[in-house]
């Protein structure tokens, strides 16, 4: 059995913290959904030959989300489309594949798996408010086919009620198939620990009238113990057939069988031919935006059962891990790093830290997750500077390789910690390396001068160029996105942005991404400095209107951040004009 930790992406410009928990029977969790999280799944093709395997989207199916935000779900309405979408095609195909067999009997066996069971389920867990959210986007998130159950606030699946778990099991029957041939009770039980503190109305930690009630919630994810290794000399000893019966020890069962020796009957228990187990794998995840959360965690009873002076309270569970979705200010304060003393040296730390403001993804400096569309944007810009800005590749915050051996491990887009097998738990070396490497512009330089494709466009551009060189500045048009609906690591999804010489502008559909696009560019063509942060706030704010082309979901998703990130810093006076079809 294998269990593990996947980080997906960090907080850069364009892309908030979200992390995969994959079960030793399978199964998989993601936390956070942020915009641009169906592209880091389709990034990790990329980095399948570093040990670790292929994310599919459609794998998932749990979603936890810590809190109510654009970094937490701003790409769960792209996520559960494609999910859906996916399910249903592989239901059809499934249906098609039975029909070309032949027989009434498989006909009416794969008509009844596609109406019925054909398409697994998705469960969605998160804050209060997470309906609502997801109710919101009913007019143009229509699949039927698909079952998504939510659940708010306190949340406990070792408790779902019988009804639920038959339900489940029907729904997600065809999808589980493999799964259920391996031991059930190794899927992760997930409980949730929900916090309300208040803001200011301006986003930050306040004690004036004026506030805001949030909810942040945390989660603890354990397996039941791990059962000992099967003895396989002990068997023999007690004449134990070989088979179907060592199956059933091995499953924790008794077994009663004619012993050839005294050719009588004889029952042998599990616990004669299994070594003792060990406990349970557990991981915490825990979101602290405030040190008022953080009060509230160190009370949590879920999370006190772990602390190293807890022993008598601790659950059949060893807590392993836990990953911080903290501000640097919140984890590098005494009282946090007092808190991640009490679980002990025998946890790893690993950090995620979150952003609460496009100040903090810049003084992270993380460079974006994903590599496929910055390196074609730097094949683009060796082919043409004055079309394609060189966008710039930060390094300073690579993960490094000498954390190992640490507590504290820094978390980088698809670093792999494994957690089951238990003799090789830590970080997977290979993993934990940055996405760029030292001499990636000089490589990318020498494929696009290989490929003639400079030399072309020299041709191509020099007359037209010559003919302009005069003219005044009336403007600019970015196309921060270029593709369709469905998810691509090479393109965004649809936006443009056209910025007048007064410096208002407008966006001509806002596809999930495109404030993080634009914010990529304006770092690669902006001075860096400290006033290049003002500049980024003026040129949000500078955006006075949004167009919308037509209601599909690839065209307006963007939204939620661009609205957000104005807000926080003021646009909320100066609202948006926002053109768009009805509904």
């Amino acid at each position: 059995m294998t269990a593990s930790i996947r980080i997906l992406t960090t907080s850069s410009l364009d892309s908030s913290p979200s992390l995969l928990l994959v079960s030793p029977n399978g199964s998989k969790t993601l936390i956070n959904c942020g915009e641009g999280c169906q592209r880091s799944f389709l990034e990790s093709s990329s980095t399948s030959a570093s040990g670790v395997g292929t994310l599919r989207v459609s794998s998932v199916n749990r979603i936890c989300l810590t809190h109510v935000g654009h970094d937490a779900l701003g790409g769960l309405p792209g996520m559960i489309l494609t999910t859906a979408d996916v399910a249903e095609a592989a239901a059809i195909e499934f249906k098609q594949s039975n029909n070309a067999k032949g027989g009434d009997h498989n006909k009416r066996k794969a008509s009844s798996m596609l109406t019925n069971d054909g398409i697994p389920d998705l469960e969605i867990v998160g804050p209060s408010g997470t309906k609502s959210f997801l109710h919101s986007l009913r007019h143009f998130m229509r699949r039927d086919r698909f079952n998504v159950h939510t659940y708010e606030e306190h949340f406990d699946s070792s408790k779902l009620n019988n009804t639920t778990k038959m339900h489940h099991e029907t729904a997600n029957k065809r999808a589980k198939k493999k799964i259920q041939k391996d031991n059930e009770e190794t899927s992760f039980t997930v409980k949730s620990i929900p916090v309300n503190y208040t803001v200011g109305s301006n986003g930050a930690e306040s004690t004036q009238s004026q506030q805001i009630t949030k909810q942040a919630i945390s989660y603890v994810f354990t397996t039941p113990p791990i059962p000992g290794k099967f003895l396989i000399e002990k068997a023999r000893k007690l004449n134990v057939p070989m088979g179907p019966l060592c199956g059933q020890l091995k499953a924790g069962k008794s077994v009663t069988f004619i012993d050839p020796e005294t050719n009588k009957e004889k029952t042998v228990d599990s616990k004669d031919v299994l070594a003792k187990e060990s406990p349970g794998v557990g991981v915490a995840v825990v979101y602290c935006p405030t040190t008022q959360v953080l009060e509230e965690l160190r009370a949590s009873r879920t999370l006190r059962a772990f602390e190293k002076n807890e022993a008598d309270s601790a659950p059949n569970a060893q807590l392993d891990a836990i990953v911080h979705l903290t501000p640097k200010s919140v984890f590098e304060s005494d009282a946090y790093q007092s808190w991640c003393e009490e679980f002990g040296s025998a946890v790893d730390h690993i950090t995620l830290h979150v952003a609460k403001s496009v100040k903090d993804r810049a003084a992270n400096n993380n460079a974006s997750p994903f590599v496929s569309a910055i390196r074609g944007g730097i094949r683009r810009s060796f082919v043409h500077d004055g079309l394609f800005p060189m966008l710039d590749i930060p390094f300073s915050t690579s993960c490094d390789d000498s954390k190992r051996t640490t507590t504290v491990i820094e978390g980088c887009p698809m670093m792999e910690y494994l957690l089951m097998p238990r003799s090789k738990r830590g970080l997977n070396i290979s993993t934990a390396k940055s996405l760029y490497t030292a001499t990636e512009r000089d490589d990318l330089n020498k494929e696009v001068l290989a490929a003639g494709a400079f030399q072309l466009a020299q041709t191509v551009t020099a007359e037209h160029i010559a003919d302009n060189e005069n003219e005044s500045n009336f403007g600019e048009l970015i196309f921060t996105g270029t593709g369709s609906a469905v998810p691509c690591k090479h393109r965004n999804v649809t936006g443009k942005y056209l910025r007048m010489s007064n410096g208002n502008s407008m966006l001509l559909d806002v596809g999930e991404g495109t404030v993080g696009q634009l914010l990529q560019v304006w770092r690669s063509v902006l001075p860096k400095s400290a006033s290049a942060i003002d500049e980024y706030h003026s040129r949000l704010l500078g955006i006075k209107a949004v167009w919308i082309s037509h209601p599909h979901a690839d065209h307006h998703l963007g939204l939620l951040r661009l609205l957000s990130e104005r807000s926080a810093i003021g646009g909320s006076n100066d609202p948006i004009v926002l053109m768009a079809p009805p509904n």
